[in-house]
């Protein structure tokens, strides 16, 4: 009997583990962009998330990013700003992987991109262009350092040279997004461009007062009480 509950407990724990490292992941089609950018977040779900535009070299509090292959050190401002109109997902600039992570629409092309957020977020967003599958190969997601597969495996991911769709990511139960990864399979040879970055954070839990504990204490204890009187 004891060997059959540790089993159910490893069991359960392990549940628990795949739970908590688990996240939706979906893709809405490029067909979804609006000039109109409340209504856009509005179908997009992201009504009230912070939302990252690139059109100044520093980015909203608690995120950062690092370029992969060339490796560039985690920061959180850009190099220079890209206005490139015919791709944004908003007002015009975006963030790319050109330049060799320069933030400029040329060669060489960055392999792969992290985002992390500071304390961890629930929701996440991002638009993405020019992400070409013929060029790059499949483009792989990691969220906190775990495999999602590849971008090319999500419904309503559009390869080529115009916006790709957008990616949503939300965090399941209790868990929290501490970073995420895009790389492409082949090196140096896809460019690609992310706009219209939405965070959505977590809440703060809030601590009750010690009154507040001893209340619900007492209520508990009361609620005890009334439930063996009614037995009686």
């Amino acid at each position: 009997m004891k060997k059959i509950s540790q089993l159910l407990l490893t069991g359960s724990l392990l549940l628990a583990s795949a739970a908590s490292q688990a996240s939706l992941v979906s893709f809405h089609a490029p067909g979804v962009y609006s000039s109109d950018t409340a209504a856009m977040d509005a179908a997009l779900g992201i009504t009230g998330y912070e939302i990252e535009s690139f059109t100044d070299t520093e980015l909203i509090d608690g995120l950062s990013y690092s370029f992969i292959n060339p490796d560039i050190d985690r920061r959180d401002d850009l190099e220079t700003l890209l206005n490139y109109p015919a791709l944004s997902w908003d007002d015009g600039y975006v963030l790319s992987n050109g330049n060799g992570g320069n933030n400029n629409w040329t060669s060489p092309w960055v392999q792969g991109i992290t985002f992390y957020f500071e304390g961890g977020i629930t929701g996440f967003g991002t638009g993405m262009a020019n992400a070409e599958t013929r060029f790059g190969g499949n483009h792989a997601l990691r969220i906190n350092d775990q495999d999602y597969g590849n971008l090319e495996d999500y419904a309503n991911f559009t390869s080529g040279s115009g916006r790709n769709g957008y990616l949503k990511i939300n965090a399941e139960g209790s868990e929290l997004i501490h970073s995420i990864t895009i790389l492409s399979t082949l090196a140096n040879r896809d460019g690609f461009m992310f706009d219209h970055l939405a965070i959505s954070r977590a809440a703060s839990a809030a601590v009750p007062e010690p009154g507040t504990i001893a209340l619900l204490a007492l209520g508990l204890i009361g609620g005890g009480v009334s439930r063996r009187l009614m037995r009686k």
